[in-house]
C-alpha cells in the first residue's frame, strides 16, 4: 500500500543534528513558517540549564522538528505492522501538524513559569487557545493548507483537557504522541543529552528502538516487540539519569526558583503594569527586559537583584535538601500545598528569610530563603505492552507487560531511586556565608504545617 503522500521523504530538507535532514512538505512547512512557530526560535528547550552546561542553547523550534520527523517514522512503522494501525487522510495530516505544535504554547524559559500555577496555564492549554483562535495564523493555514480542523489538532495536544469530552479518535493519536514511549521524550532526551555534552544519550539504540515499534489494537497505544527491551531499558535509564544530573542539578533549581520569584513579585504587585498575557507571544529576551523595567518602576529592589542574579549567575546557594524518602509527618503533603499555592510558598520564604535574619541582627527584603519544590508529576514509570514472536516462548499470554519479571526488573529499582536520587525538594539560602550556616541548620526543621 501506497504510503501517505505527507508521509514520503520529501520537502523541504531542514538539517538536524541529531536526526540529519528532516523533510518537510509543503502544507507542513506552512506551519513552520508562521510566526508563532517561529518564535519558537527563541525559547529555550531548557531553561536555565546552560548556566551549568554551556552548550545547552537549543530552542524549542528545533526541537519541535524532531518531534515531527520520529514521529513520522513511527507512523510510518504502525501503519505497516500486523495488525496495522488504521487511519484515514484526515487523521494523518491531523497527527503530523500536532507533532509539529505540540509545544507552541510555550512560555518564555519553556516549563520554569508553569511552575507557578497560580498565574500560568499549562503549555498544552496555551497551544490549544492559539491552535483554535479562528483569527489566528496557524488556524488559517490548518484549515486551508492542511484542510483540517483546528480542534482536534488542539485535541492531540490539550488531551487531559478537564473540561472537555475528547473524542476516542482523537485521543488515540494522542497516545502515540504523549506516552511511556513517544517521539517527544525520545527527541528530548537524546537531543539535550547531545547538547549538554553528557554521554547518557549514546546508550539508547535509536535504529533498534524505531524497528521495535508496533501497535496494541486492544489498548489503543504505542507497543514494542521483545527485541526493543533492551532500547527500552537504555531510553529510561537516560531519562533517570538526566533528570538526577541535568534536569534537576541544583544550580538550575536555584536559578529556577530565583526568576519564578522574581516574577511573582511583579505579578502579585497591586501597581504592576505587567499582565500574564504579556508573557503569551514574548520571546526570552523581550520578557528580561519589560521585568526589568517593571521591577524599576515599582521600586521592587529584590526582586531585581534576583532576576540579575540569574542574568550575571550569582545564585542562590544550596542549603538543605529533603529528600521524599524523609519521614517526617505531613511533609510531602505539606510541599504538595506549597507546590500548588505559590503565593503560600513566598509568605513561607518571606517568613523563614525575616527569622534567620532577625537571629543574625540584620536587615533583609525576604528574598535570602527559597524553597524549591520540583513538579510532582513527572514518574521514570514505564507503562508498555511487549510482544513476543514465536521464536522467544513464553507460558504467559501476549503481550507482556513491561514490568514484568520475563521482561525487565529495571522499574523495581529505577522508580525508588528516581524519587530519592533525582526528586528532592531544596532550601536556597542567599550566597553569605552566616545566613546560609543558620539555613543549613534550621530551615528544614521549619518546613511542614506546624513549622
Amino acid at each position: 500500500m501506497p504510503l501517505h503522500p505527507l508521509l514520503e521523504e520529501d520537502g523541504k530538507a531542514i538539517r538536524d543534528p541529531v536526526w540529519g535532514y528532516v523533510h518537510v512538505p509543503g502544507p507542513l512547512l506552512a506551519l513552520v513558517d508562521t510566526e508563532d512557530f517561529q518564535r519558537l526560535r527563541t525559547i529555550s528547550q531548557l531553561g536555565f540549564v546552560h548556566l551549568v552546561y554551556p552548550g545547552a542553547r537549543h530552542s524549542r523550534f528545533e526541537h519541535s522538528l524532531g518531534v515531527y520527523h520520529l514521529a513520522k517514522q513511527f507512523l510510518v512503522r504502525l501503519l505497516r505492522s500486523d495488525p496495522p494501525l488504521v487511519l484515514d487522510d484526515q487523521d494523518v495530516r491531523v497527527f503530523l501538524a500536532a507533532t509539529l505544535l505540540h509545544d507552541i504554547g510555550h512560555y518564555p524559559f519553556s516549563h520554569t513559569l508553569e511552575e507557578l500555577t497560580s498565574f500560568f496555564v499549562s503549555h498544552e492549554q496555551r497551544a490549544r487557545l492559539l491552535i483554535e483562535d479562528p483569527s489566528g495564523e496557524i488556524s488559517r493555514v490548518l484549515r486551508e493548507e492542511l484542510d483540517i480542523d483546528p480542534v482536534r489538532v488542539a485535541n492531540v495536544i490539550d488531551y487531559a483537557a478537564k473540561d472537555l469530552e475528547i473524542p476516542q479518535r482523537d485521543l488515540m493519536l494522542a497516545r502515540i504522541l504523549s506516552g511511556t514511549l513517544d517521539p517527544d521524550k525520545i527527541d528530548y532526551l537524546l537531543r539535550d543529552s547531545l547538547f549538554c555534552g553528557v554521554p547518557f544519550g549514546e546508550s539508547v539504540n535509536r535504529d533498534r528502538l524505531i524497528a521495535a515499534i508496533t501497535y496494541d489494537v486492544r489498548r489503543r497505544q504505542l507497543a514494542i516487540r521483545s527485541k526493543g527491551v533492551s532500547a527500552v531499558e537504555s531510553l529510561a535509564f537516560t531519562n533517570y539519569l538526566m533528570y538526577r544530573n541535568v534536569y534537576w542539578h541544583h544550580a538550575v533549581r536555584s536559578a529556577t526558583a530565583m526568576f519564578k520569584r522574581s516574577v511573582q513579585e511583579v505579578l502579585q504587585h497591586p501597581g504592576s503594569g505587567i499582565r500574564v498575557s504579556d508573557f503569551h507571544r514574548v520571546t526570552e529576551g523581550e520578557l528580561l527586559m519589560a521585568l526589568r523595567a517593571e521591577q524599576d518602576r515599582l521600586g521592587l529592589e529584590g526582586a531585581r537583584a534576583l532576576l540579575d542574579g540569574v542574568v550575571h549567575r550569582r545564585l542562590h546557594k544550596l542549603a538543605a535538601y529533603v529528600f521524599p524518602g524523609e519521614r517526617k509527618e505531613g511533609l510531602l503533603h505539606y510541599l504538595y500545598e506549597l507546590y500548588q499555592h505559590p503565593d503560600r510558598r513566598r509568605l513561607k520564604e518571606i517568613d523563614l528569610s525575616r527569622r534567620f535574619g532577625e537571629r543574625l541582627g540584620r536587615p533583609v527584603t525576604g528574598h535570602e530563603i527559597l524553597i524549591d519544590i520540583p513538579s510532582f508529576h513527572k514518574s521514570p514509570q514505564v507503562d508498555l505492552k511487549v510482544f513476543y514472536g514465536a521464536s522467544v516462548p513464553s507460558d504467559k499470554p501476549q503481550p507482556l507487560s513491561f514490568d514484568d519479571p520475563e521482561v525487565s526488573r529495571l522499574r523495581e529499582s529505577l522508580v525508588e531511586n528516581f524519587e530519592d536520587q533525582a526528586r528532592v525538594f531544596r532550601v536556597f539560602c542567599v550566597a553569605d556565608a552566616e545566613f546560609l550556616s543558620l539555613a543549613s541548620e534550621e530551615a528544614k526543621g521549619h518546613l511542614g504545617a506546624n513549622g
